[in-house]
């Protein structure tokens, strides 16, 4: 398997998704062969929530707002240490040859 920079692989990503990509999307909002455009899909309805259900919900999206406020509210220091590092593959070199006088 031959091996490929990061900027090759995201131009065969590209060119692939634009190969995979409707037609229809491609050129605005044309229609493929005739066909009429999907617009008469209807959402789906969402179930209808109990009393408690919603009580819960709502008490839920409370203590989210609540706790992101929280954190939010918080300032980091400066010199903070990344969570994850990501280390690099070594690539193996030739031993270093010490050349002597004489």
């Amino acid at each position: 398997m031959k091996r490929i920079s990061r900027r090759e692989f995201n131009l065969l990503a590209v060119a692939g998704a634009a190969v995979a990509a409707p037609l229809g999307t491609v050129g605005g909002s044309r229609s493929r062969a005739g066909q009429e455009p999907a617009t008469d899909q209807k959402p789906r309805k969402k179930p209808p929530l109990t009393a408690e259900q919603a009580k819960k919900v709502e008490e839920d999206v409370a203590k989210r707002e609540e706790q992101l406020g929280a954190i939010r509210s918080r300032t980091l220091p400066y010199g903070l240490e990344p969570a994850f590092v990501f280390q690099v593959k070594a690539v193996p070199h030739a031993p270093v040859q010490v050349r002597r006088k004489g």
